[in-house]
């Protein structure tokens, strides 16, 4: 009797967790990053929000649109202020017990940047990874750690990145 419970109550833990990222259900959400930097005199920020939404075509994989929102200032020179939209892919390969699961995400944007009055176009892409901590049955935070890159139309190098983001999403059943 006690093994039958114990089965059951497993069933029960894995088949919760799997409904979270089952096929043919939503997931929407979305991360925010800060970051400062200080070398010597010279002083920069940026900020960055990236909504998102998707669907699991498969049970744990889910595409959608993901949408990209960045400011950039350096101290005593007008903010650069960048968005962009495009496609994700993101795939939950390992539970890590009933309430979290290990992900990888990727990116391709393509968008506008504007600096001082001037515009010009950029395509940016990005990979990151991490664990989706579920509060409940539909909400999970998360912890990412990324690389990424973004190049201006008219430039011959890209500029690379690598940091870490948190971000949150809501999954909606059937």
């Amino acid at each position: 009797m006690k093994k039958t419970i114990i089965l059951m109550a497993l069933v029960m833990i894995t088949g919760a967790s799997f409904a979270q990222t089952a096929k043919s259900t939503w997931l929407l959400g979305g991360s925010a990053g800060f970051n400062s930097s200080k070398q010597g005199d010279f002083k920069w920020t940026q900020f960055n929000l990236s909504p998102n939404a998707g669907y699991f075509f498969m049970n744990n994989l889910a595409a959608g649109l993901s949408l990209d929102f960045s400011s950039y200032k350096e101290e005593n020179t007008d903010a650069q202020t960048m968005f962009s939209v495009g496609p994700f892919i993101r795939y939950y390969f390992v539970d890590l017990g009933p309430k979290a699961k290990l992900f990888g995400h990727g990116n391709i944007g393509f968008g506008s940047a504007k600096f001082g009055g001037n515009s010009e176009g950029f395509m940016n892409w990005g990979i990151k990874a991490g664990p989706a901590f579920f509060l409940n049955p539909s909400i999970a935070l998360e912890a990412t750690v990324g690389y990424g890159s973004f190049k201006y139309s008219d430039a011959d190098d890209a500029t690379n990145t690598f940091g870490v983001n948190v971000g949150f999403q809501i999954h909606l059943g059937k």
